[in-house]
């Protein structure tokens, strides 16, 4: 049976939204403003760590099936593997710099790390155009749908109780630009106890945060 992999134009469509976003608001930090700066780094590193965690996900429950079931197909998965090392040298020079500007803001900081997220953006930019091209097509038809909740939960592993709150902001972020359909079937497969927190805390979390993150006119 096909799997209906709709949940991966979500995530890629929210990287890209909040990576872009991230280098406006790493530059609009007032030089020695570390309260904000520790707000705007610390969000920075709950997309690092969702997007690590997505990536893992992919090369762990995904691509090695992929290479048995449509080897036809290998160097497409093979592109995709290797993208993914580039963007996790992308990943390491963004935390080079973000410590040192989260507890400083200071402007020459801040201009090495705005420009590593930039960096960032077009790499993840050109791989999830080749994956969502060539990938998510294969996904499909190749991976059941008991394989691709598996990814879903292996995606969702960075979630414990320490940073519960962030991922249910990352959660609103998703949500925020899906369709009603989208967000309706996305809810329906996160796993059982991060729906029930989901639904009751969930949209107050996105909200708090949001206007912390952009004010209240965001």
């Amino acid at each position: 049976m096909p799997s209906d992999p709709f949940q991966m134009a979500m995530i890629h469509r929210t990287f890209r939204t909040e990576f872009g976003n991230l280098s406006g608001l790493i530059r609009a930090v007032a030089p020695g403003d570390t309260k904000r700066s520790t707000l705007v780094g610390d969000y920075l590193g709950n997309m690092i760590s969702v997007l690590h965690h997505h990536r893992a996900a992919e090369d762990e429950v995904l691509l090695p099936k992929l290479h048995v079931r449509k080897p036809v197909c290998d160097v497409e998965i093979q592109r995709a593997e290797g993208e993914h090392v580039g963007i996790t040298e992308l990943i390491d020079k963004v935390q080079s710099v973000r410590p040192s500007w989260t507890g400083s803001a200071e402007p020459r900081r801040a201009e090495q790390l705005s420009a590593a997220v930039d960096e960032l953006l077009a790499g993840v930019t050109e791989h999830f155009h080749h994956e969502e091209q060539n990938i998510v097509p294969l996904i499909g038809e190749y991976i059941t749908p008991e394989e691709w909740q598996g990814f879903i939960d292996r995606g969702a592993a960075y979630v414990n109780p320490r940073n519960l709150w962030s991922a249910l902001v990352y959660a609103g972020f998703l949500l925020r630009d899906a369709t009603p359909d989208e967000q309706r079937r996305f809810v329906a497969a996160v796993p059982f106890a991060l729906r029930m927190v989901l639904k009751l805390l969930g949209r107050r979390a996105h909200a708090a945060y949001q206007t912390k993150l952009c004010g209240a006119s965001a």
